[in-house]
């Protein structure tokens, strides 16, 4: 079983030694370094190493910035039941509603109706009166 990859090592190893032999033959390092598709195999790696870099970042930069965002519809929360199985609570043009999410429907279970905001106003603060003159003060000592 071993004698397998060893012998599938030098049959691939064969025509960089072939060249080597040929260009120098007192020089046996040579034939290491010269293995044809070597430079090549090293330029294809990173070269698919780049181009995944690229396209991870890409998807990633896509997802960020060109989804559109503050459409009419909202994820208010979601609330996992099981494997499958999930409730959202889903907000459509200022109504809510509760959604039940299985692997092969989807339900409204209610329709929430829009809450009515009332503004609020401004909460109204009282100034303490202050200490008139005619009151002791505290600070003097007395004679």
């Amino acid at each position: 079983m071993s004698a397998l990859p060893a012998t599938g090592a030098a049959l691939l190893a064969l025509p960089g030694l072939a060249l080597a032999a040929g260009a120098e033959p007192g020089r046996v390092e040579s034939a290491m370094t010269g293995l044809p598709g070597g430079g090549m195999l090293l330029q294809l790696t990173l070269g698919l190493v780049a181009v995944l870099a690229l396209a991870v970042g890409l998807s990633w930069l896509l997802r960020r910035y060109a989804l559109p965002r503050g459409g009419s519809i909202r994820v208010i929360g979601g609330l996992p039941l099981g494997s499958r199985e999930r409730l959202l609570l889903v907000e459509v043009d200022e109504t809510r509603l509760l959604l039940g999410v299985t692997a092969s429907q989807i339900q409204t279970l209610h329709v929430f109706a829009p809450a009515t905001v009332q503004p609020i106003s401004p909460p109204s603060f009282r100034i303490a009166p202050t200490l008139s003159s005619a009151e002791p003060s505290h600070d003097t000592p007395n004679a």
